[in-house]
């Protein structure tokens, strides 16, 4: 007799593994800040939300010298990216830095004894949402932060932090040789 070939069809359902999604930070937070030689200084500031963020409500405030009031003060402008950095680098920092920055402004110009404040306008009220140093104390030269400090050294955000802080953490920073720039201009979480 003759053999019939009867085609076979299995059906079967592959369960997607259920993905564990990573907890995003809810805000935007510094994530480098390099105080190098000369006027080498810039700082970035990372979106990692999920979303594009509308940066007109953000401020940057420089707190020289260990005032209680900004020495000076930078609006920011436009919209950042998830996952994007903004770079903001003092004018006179070297082709590299600048090469890099989204705008120059002269809340880079601070030494390892003056505070960065990053506010965001929440019903016309300026709310710390980060900070990098401790607003209204001078610390005298700098802070220390692990092997290296606030000042010669490049900080960079460990990739486990997902959030800006209102005291200030060493804990929360890597650190690197002075005027490393390998890390500027994008930010990695773990």
């Amino acid at each position: 007799g003759a053999e019939s070939n009867a085609a076979v069809e299995i059906a079967y359902t592959v369960k997607a593994a259920e993905a564990v999604q990573p907890t995003l930070p809810t805000e935007l937070f510094f994530s480098e800040y390099i105080e190098g030689t000369s006027n080498n200084k810039a700082f970035e500031i990372f979106n990692g939300t999920g979303a594009a963020i509308d940066l007109s409500v953000y401020t940057v405030k420089l707190f020289g010298n260990g005032s209680a009031t900004s020495t000076a003060s930078q609006a920011l402008t436009g919209t950042l990216a998830n996952n994007d950095v903004y770079v903001i680098s003092n004018a006179s920092a070297n082709a590299t830095i600048l090469g890099i920055k989204d705008i120059t402004s002269s809340v880079a110009n601070y030494n390892g004894d003056d505070a960065l404040g990053l506010y965001k306008t929440v019903n016309s009220v300026e709310v710390l949402i980060d900070v990098i140093g401790v607003i209204g104390t001078d610390p005298g030269t700098n802070w220390v932060v692990g092997t290296g400090a606030t000042s010669e050294y490049t900080l960079v955000r460990k990739s486990s932090v997902i959030a800006g802080v209102t005291t200030w953490d060493t804990t929360q920073w890597d650190v690197y040789p002075q005027d490393t720039t390998t890390y500027l201009g994008s930010h990695t979480l773990a």
